[in-house]
């Protein structure tokens, strides 16, 4: 009866540890991330929307590759060529934009 109840005490145990551990990373990944970008957008900060773990990675190394497969015009506005990613949120969202940007 004794070893019951001590393996119903551990098991009671690990599964509130394994609880504890999996809402600390649910709220990480995802929910800390979605309520600072909540609070930015109140105070007027537009931007592209959270995504989960690779965010905004594979759409500017697209455009990345795109820039620099293209020839270089001689003008004063590089940045389209050196940061396309960045000027296009600029362009779309103005200058007071958010790119939320977590390394894990």
């Amino acid at each position: 009866m004794e070893i019951s109840l001590l393996r119903i005490a551990v098991s009671i145990v690990s599964i509130v540890v394994v609880i504890t551990w999996a809402w600390r990373v649910v709220n990480w990944v995802w929910l800390r991330p979605k309520r600072l970008e909540r609070c930015l957008r109140e105070q007027g900060l537009n931007g592209n929307s959270y995504r989960l773990l690779f965010g905004d990675l594979k759409e500017s190394s697209k455009m990345i590759s795109q820039a620099k497969s293209k020839p270089i015009n001689f003008t004063l506005d590089i940045a389209p060529r050196v940061f396309p990613f960045v000027h296009q949120v600029v362009s779309n969202y103005g200058m007071s934009t958010i790119t939320l940007v977590f390394l894990i």
